[in-house]
């Protein structure tokens, strides 16, 4: 390999991680984006139920990896014996699921400060901490792991005063799963999407 073409491709790899590589900064103005978003939603009239539930879906769907999030729900055994079909109706109806609950207990905007602390990098993850504060509540303390996928981030996980959204939901799901297994927690997901909406906090 000749001196010139040993150049090319140090600045090639160099200018390639810098681009691609996700960085706490980078991450930063990631979850910085998500509260501006946030925000946007709790200040949409409680009565215009339908635009929360879309914009809170727009924010999922654009910063959150959905797919992943699922699989790492279900388990490597249940996703190994599942349909591509299964996997993905089950997305679809956890999507809805989410958006269901979360749009009603975003509650109202009073006043509520979105802040990112710090950030770490820990192997290939960003560890995004940051609070909301507000003059009517306690302060909430919000960790946010972050994943570079086709080198977009994505939001993998979420943890609210140390709880995580991905433990949580397992757990929930994991009795579900073996008592009627994947098609049975479909069903059951898509009967409790029926449900009627919960009075949003503020309301």
């Amino acid at each position: 390999m000749n001196f010139l073409l040993k150049c090319f491709l140090i600045i090639f790899l160099f200018f390639s991680n810098s681009a691609f590589a996700l960085n706490t900064e980078k991450a930063k103005s990631f979850v910085i984006d998500i509260g501006n978003q946030a925000i946007k939603i709790l200040k949409i009239p409680v009565d215009d139920k339908q635009k929360r539930k879309n914009e809170l879906r727009n924010l999922l769907q654009e910063k959150f990896d959905m797919e992943l999030i699922s699989k790492v729900i279900l388990g490597g055994s249940v996703v190994k014996n599942s349909s591509s079909e299964q996997l993905k109706k089950f997305a679809e109806s956890f999507e809805i699921h989410v958006v269901k609950i979360y749009s009603s207990q975003l509650g109202t905007y009073k006043g509520q400060v979105f802040k990112v602390n710090n950030t770490e990098i820990k192997k290939k993850d960003a560890f995004v901490y940051s609070t909301i504060t507000s003059p009517d509540y306690p302060t909430t303390n919000i960790v946010w792991r972050i994943r570079e996928i086709n080198g977009t981030p994505k939001v993998i996980d979420m943890q609210v005063e140390g709880v995580s959204l991905l433990r949580t939901k397992k757990n929930d799901f994991a009795m579900i799963l073996k008592q009627i297994g994947l098609d049975g927690l479909i069903k059951k997901l898509d009967e409790m999407n029926k449900i009627s909406d919960l009075k949003i906090p503020g309301e």
